[in-house]
């Protein structure tokens, strides 16, 4: 039974303010008596994220506060700590977001656990909405970082399954100030229905994002360190039983088969993210409006064979398919390169993708004069 008035911004549902929800927070709540909330950085189906600043150590921090029913045995805190552990030497460890802190926080829908991670200041997301494209250096340099953390997280046996624009962040040396970091806020006002008990289940009003998208415009990429985000959809590789979280647009074609699936999923998923980082276009882009998932599945592998033909490997035009998207200044070698790149990913046949280990020695990865 619905509690309260329908709120049209791009804010997280309304409804779930319910228990075992989210958690209502306000700007400037203060949290576990050390971060006090000072803007709104996201929202997704099992939490909302935000900007708060750490009073004990004087610095901003991503604060990411599930909704009760999915604190209770938490298994992305597992992943985290499993990856926080202070034996682990890997090049691709500061690729992969870490665990500052966590706490469990008791509030009218129940307890939630709070997740302190860092403060970074987009994500991979915002380069795509932009229009601009980038330079050769540009996605050689996020696709080695990208590359590097998910090497990391395969040498543990961790799946990350939801490898998509939004969960590639940035961070950018001397740029972490609440001020550089967020839009002035843009308030909702939550109004309960009339004859509806009104508690205290809900917060007085929702916020949307206020998260900048043009920090990247101008950015150095060669200064930026990237790093996987949101380890909620991970999976450990002894349970590759489980449904993964994967989009549907970055789903290989074992998972559209409902076919058996291992971290070579995740190699699929990321020829699929550079190719839409360097171009600014999905690579399969699937219309699912009206259609059932059968008929979505069915317009997937028409997409997918398409491109890799019959013999299951990018066509030979992939290079002047790219071409004809990338800027001139990119390079015809730098293009060559590219499309070999993603043909060593884009394999129907998973036990024909290139391994991350493999894939880091690639010409596309190596700095040329």
């Amino acid at each position: 039974m619905r509690r309260f008035e329908r709120i049209y911004n791009v804010v997280e549902p309304v409804e779930e303010y319910r228990r075992a929800g989210y958690h209502p927070v306000h700007l400037h709540d203060v949290l576990h008596q050390r971060y006090e909330v000072i803007g709104k950085l996201a929202f997704g189906q099992f939490s909302t994220v935000w900007l708060a600043h750490d009073q004990l150590l004087e610095q901003e921090v991503a604060l990411k506060i599930l909704k009760a029913d999915a604190s209770k045995n938490n298994k992305e805190l597992a992943v985290l700590l499993r990856l926080s552990d202070p034996g682990l030497h890997h090049s691709g460890k500061e690729h992969v977001i870490e665990l500052l802190n966590y706490f469990e926080h008791d509030g009218p829908n129940g307890t939630h656990l709070c997740l302190v991670l860092p403060a970074m200041v987009s994500d991979a997301s915002a380069m795509t909405v932009n229009g601009r494209l980038h330079r050769a250096a540009d996605i050689r340099s996020i696709s080695k970082q990208i590359l590097l953390g998910l090497d990391f997280l395969h040498t543990l046996d961790i799946v990350h399954c939801d490898l998509q624009p939004a969960n590639i962040l940035f961070s950018m040396v001397g740029v972490a100030s609440s001020e550089t970091l967020l839009q002035p806020p843009e308030f909702s006002p939550v109004r309960w229905l009339e004859g509806t008990k009104v508690d205290d289940s809900a917060p007085k009003y929702l916020m949307v994002t206020q998260r900048r998208r043009d920090l990247l415009d101008d950015a150095d990429f060669s200064k930026l360190v990237v790093k996987i985000g949101d380890l909620g959809g991970a999976i450990w590789g002894r349970q590759s039983h489980q449904k993964p979280v994967t989009p549907t647009a970055l789903r290989a074609p074992e998972l559209i088969r409902r076919n058996a699936w291992d971290a070579g999923i995740d190699i699929w998923a990321f020829g699929c993210l550079i190719f839409e980082l360097a171009t600014n276009e999905p690579l399969f882009p699937l219309g699912t409006f009206g259609l059932t998932a059968e008929e979505v599945d069915e317009e997937h592998i028409n997409l997918i064979s398409q491109l890799l033909g019959e013999d299951g490997h990018l066509h030979e035009n992939c290079t002047k398919y790219l071409m004809d998207r990338l800027p001139s200044d990119f390079g015809t070698e730098n293009i060559q390169h590219l499309a070999s790149f993603l043909s060593l990913m884009l394999q129907s046949d998973p036990q024909r993708r290139m391994l991350t280990t493999n894939l880091l020695k690639h010409p596309f990865l190596i700095e040329t004069a």
